[in-house]
């Protein structure tokens, strides 16, 4: 596969069932819509409108945090949003691209409690199956979205491998198998493979060359393994293949940052190509600041964990506070009550 790619695409009417959903189980779709520069009211006015896939991601990452849900409710199995850490957690360890692609098969299967991936290795080529035939999707009687789902799977499955093998699967992939059929409709995001499709087949593929599926890699450094950095890697890794001008506020892109690990002015600002003082403008402008940003983000992240049950003094390591009267004090700040107030109201909730 090349290092560069077209810059795929999807009309937004093809996940309209999937942005219903989310908005009748409590997400601020128009809101996170325009959070990603994509006008709301095309949903309505001009559904044929094209968005880049990397968007699609985006979406599914800000449903996924909506809900909890690693799934992003696409399925109706839910998968709590940090199961994913232990899953990147294994495919980091693997020695070569074979050894991650097994690992990915074997601890998917553990996650959604199927055997719906598996390899098959001949002396010329080791191809990852995804069998998603009997998978539990919400959607699963429209056969247009699951499709565009199973695609879009393809895709973020060998993104993440190539991201964490330090391109190898780029560099060894020969071709994918789809269960479409040719001439359907809403293909926009094949656009993706630099590499020959072949359709109408019982399963998805990913096939790679076997030599270089066998040869030692480099695992990427700095891996975040929360379920943000999976979605986070895999946006990047297509973003890095295909750039393009990012439309998104600052505020967003600044909190996409922080979310991904950088927590300083200077190195966002260098992520986005500006100076620091142009950062704290634009920011102004938009009416928040960094330090807001910032806060708001842990306070967030403080959120999940505790509903997880992760304990207070964990949660304020894991964020990096000086110490944990530091980390009450600002989660009080921006939640109006205490870390373990907070834990203790989402345990009576559940529980009711």
């Amino acid at each position: 596969m090349s290092t560069t790619t077209a810059r795929a695409s999807f009309e937004l009417q093809q996940i309209e069932p999937i942005l219903s959903w989310a908005g009748t189980s409590g997400v601020d779709v128009d809101g996170l819509l325009h959070r990603l520069g994509i006008d709301p009211g095309k949903r309505r006015d001009a559904p044929g409108t094209r968005i880049d896939l990397v968007d699609y991601y985006r979406i599914q990452r800000e449903i996924a945090r909506s809900f909890d849900d690693l799934t992003a409710q696409l399925s109706e199995r839910k998968l709590l949003y940090q199961t994913g850490t232990f899953v990147v957690t294994q495919i980091q360890a693997a020695a070569t691209l074979q050894d991650a692609i097994r690992s990915l098969a074997s601890h998917f299967n553990m996650m959604h409690g199927g055997r719906y991936n598996y390899v098959r290795q001949t002396d010329r080529t080791l191809t990852l199956v995804v069998d998603d035939s009997t998978f539990p999707y919400r959607f699963r009687d429209d056969r247009a979205l699951t499709h565009f789902v199973g695609d879009a799977l393809l895709i973020k499955t060998h993104a993440l491998l190539d991201s964490l093998t330090g391109g190898a699967a780029g560099r060894g992939l020969q071709r994918v198998s789809l269960l479409r059929n040719r001439h359907d409709d809403g293909n926009g995001q094949l656009g993706f493979w630099q590499v020959p499709i072949g359709y109408g087949h019982a399963a998805y593929e990913l096939i790679y060359d076997i030599d270089i599926a066998c040869e030692p890699i480099t695992p990427a450094p700095e891996v975040d393994l929360t379920a943000d950095g999976i979605f986070a890697r895999v946006i990047r890794h297509l973003d890095g293949l295909a750039p393009s001008a990012d439309v998104r506020a600052f505020a967003v892109r600044t909190s996409d940052l922080i979310s991904d690990g950088y927590e300083t002015q200077a190195a966002v600002a260098q992520r986005l190509d500006v100076s620091v003082a142009t950062l704290r403008r634009r920011l102004s402008e938009e009416g928040t600041s960094f330090r807001d940003i910032l806060q708001e983000s842990r306070a967030e992240r403080a959120g999940l964990m505790l509903s997880q049950g992760i304990s207070v003094s964990q949660v304020s390591d894991s964020l990096g506070y000086s110490d944990v009267r530091a980390f009450n004090r600002a989660f009080k700040k921006m939640r109006g009550v205490s870390p373990a107030a907070y834990a203790k109201s989402g345990v009576e909730t559940a529980q009711a």
